[in-house]
This record gives C-alpha cells, structure tokens and sequence, in this order.
C-alpha cells in the first residue's frame, strides 16, 4: 500500500468520514509556512485525521503496529498480529 492510497478516518466526533491519504485536505500553516496543515474533506476539522487499520474492510482507528512475516503492520486491536505471524 502506497502513503497515497493508505486508508484514514476523521477522528471528529460524528464526523464519520473515512478514505485515503489522497483525498485529506492539505494547505500551508498560517502559523509555519514550513509545516502542512491536513483537514477532514467531509466536516473540515483540522488535526482529526488518523490512520485506519490496514486490514481489508475496517474502519477503526489503528491503535497497534508490529513487524510480521509479509511487513509491518498497523491495525486496529481486534486485528492485531498473533505472535506467531511476527517476522
């Protein structure tokens, strides 16, 4: 999975979006023209973005990582990697 095509949620209460990194908002801070501001294209909140777990089909907010056998993995807690998949 590329940085462009990983999947994120909207972090806002009631928000519910959910896509791809392509598809956040993205401008220069007003505050550091050097930092990139990133925002929710359905409800425009800023700093709500998370990443999503990278198991097919879900939606929830990745809360854990590991290396396994196939590469790193980031995943929500209902999908973390056994210890037997570890690499």
């Amino acid at each position: 999975m590329t940085k462009a095509t990983r999947k994120v949620l909207c972090a806002e209460y009631k928000c519910g979006w959910h896509g791809i990194q392509a598809e956040i908002l993205q401008t220069p801070s007003p505050f550091d023209a050097s930092d990139i501001l990133q925002g929710c294209p359905l409800c425009k909140s800023v700093n709500t973005i998370r990443y999503a777990c990278d198991e097919p089909d879900c939606w929830r907010e990745a809360t854990c990582g590991a290396p396994t056998e196939t590469g790193y993995r980031q995943t929500c807690g209902q999908h973390m990697p056994r210890r037997n998949e570890f690499g």
